[in-house]
């Protein structure tokens, strides 16, 4: 069992910088037309693709593990919302290119090559699309035993500061690249209640998850002043390059 496996045991539906509080302000302030076709990237659980749906927004999400993905499948069923689930790589999206108004990510870039990534992110928006990517950044210095580390335990592949993402984001041919949020912490989880969480009770009484949690509060104890966040928003070229 990894940390992503444990999320998913416990039914984790906003396992990013703020919670979902911070989610819902985010999309308040972008006021994204109701027209939009939504991708949301890690989907996990399913609550903020099934918020959008119940928004009006048309929305596809993914994830990679398939025990989010069935929770998810039920959350929208409890929820009478339609949202398309698909189990899928970020670095290979199976949807066509120019296919989506906005994709959005919330903590999943940093678990992947973000070269490959960031490409598919590019390929799958429309001309003018919208990237909004919620990142963990380096807020502090960091060193090869804490890259070690958090990799091992989080999975996480890269982690640098704001301004390097923002360099990433336009060396991938992104335009108009804002940082719309920036914190040199993680920020507090504001306390809100998920009626719709599907918790595998059995697992509290676990070892392993005990021995993970406890590998959780002391990572936390020791890097999380080194850590923060930031939210990126960015711009698919408008025109479209053909091959020849």
């Amino acid at each position: 069992m990894d940390y992503h496996d444990m999320l998913a045991r416990l039914g984790e539906g906003s396992a990013h910088p703020g919670g979902f509080l911070a989610t819902l302000k985010l999309l308040d302030g972008l006021s994204l037309p109701v027209s939009n076709h939504i991708l949301e990237i890690g989907c996990g659980t399913g609550r903020t693709a099934c918020y959008l749906a119940k928004s009006g927004y048309r929305v596809t999400a993914i994830d990679l593990h398939r025990n989010m993905l069935d929770k998810a499948v039920r959350r929208a069923r409890r929820e009478q919302v339609d949202v398309q689930f698909v189990q899928a790589d970020v670095t290979s999206l199976p949807f066509p290119e120019n296919h989506f108004d906005v994709v959005f990510v919330e903590s999943v870039t940093i678990f992947t090559p973000w070269r490959s990534a960031l490409a598919e992110y590019r390929r799958v928006l429309k001309p003018g699309g919208l990237l909004v990517d919620r990142e963990m950044i380096l807020s502090g210095q960091k060193t090869e035993l804490m890259c070690r580390r958090l990799k091992q335990f989080y999975g996480i592949r890269t982690l640098v500061t704001a301004t390097a993402w923002r360099k990433r984001l336009k060396q991938c041919g992104f335009t108009k690249v804002e940082v719309k949020e920036h914190s040199r912490s993680m920020g507090k989880w504001g306390v809100d209640h998920d009626p719709h969480r599907e918790i595998d009770m059995n697992w509290f009484e676990d070892e392993r998850m005990q021995r993970m949690s406890q590998t959780n509060d002391r990572l936390l104890a020791k890097y999380g002043k080194k850590l923060g966040y930031a939210v990126f928003a960015a711009r698919a070229p408008l025109e479209v390059k053909k091959e020849k």
